[in-house]
């Protein structure tokens, strides 16, 4: 009986190559906007980084795409893709929520719009509390499913593993511990564009 060939790994196409790179870059730079900003309510700061972040999570949907097909189209790929794809549209609408929201005059009607938004059942959690979680959990299950693969280097999965554990950690911290959601961002960043650079050059080392 002749066994099915499984799709070799290949190079992702270069929109989600390009795409790799740009979205955590475009990620780190409403991070950095938004940590020189001097208030805490409505303004251009607020409006830069929340329009850079819906260009970032559409970014990474196209991202996650090009890591499928890196990863070799497998059904495991599939999955992680759907699921990291689910949580960029999920964080995706809730950075749509924040710029709209975030033209209120002041900070009292900017809470007040929230409350209204929130009054609105799933909104909270499936695009706040869920979607970048399970984002971060799509994207990661996509990079190691790559490593399994051999169609990444593992050193640079665990790097991007790191980013998005200090990622998530950095963004519910106080005050200047804030900087490691940013330095999250630049691991991030580093990782995946190590994977293509790695995918360019050659076959990637464990």
């Amino acid at each position: 009986m002749t066994s099915i060939p499984t799709p070799a790994p290949v190079a992702p196409p270069r929109p989600a190559s390009i795409a790799l790179v740009a979205a955590p870059a475009l990620w780190f730079a409403g991070w950095a906007v938004m940590r020189l900003r001097t208030g805490s309510g409505p303004g251009v700061a607020w409006t830069t980084a929340h329009s850079l972040w819906i260009v970032t999570f559409g970014l990474f949907a196209v991202g996650c795409v090009g890591l499928a097909r890196l990863a070799g189209g497998r059904t495991a790929a599939v999955t992680a893709a759907v699921v990291a794809l689910a949580g960029a549209v999920a964080t995706g609408v809730q950075m749509v929520v924040d710029l709209a929201v975030g033209f209120a005059p002041d900070q009292t009607t900017m809470s007040a719009r929230y409350d209204s938004v929130f009054a609105v059942p799933g909104v909270k959690l499936i695009c706040y509390d869920l979607g970048p979680v399970v984002f971060y959990v799509g994207l990661l299950a996509l990079l190691v499913v790559a490593a399994v693969r051999r169609a990444a280097p593992a050193r640079l999965v665990v790097l991007a593993g790191v980013g998005i554990v200090a990622a998530g950690v950095g963004h519910g911290l106080p005050g200047v511990l804030r900087i490691v959601e940013g330095i999250g961002a630049l691991l991030i960043l580093a990782a995946l564009a190590g994977i293509v650079r790695a995918r360019r050059t050659g076959t990637p080392r464990p």
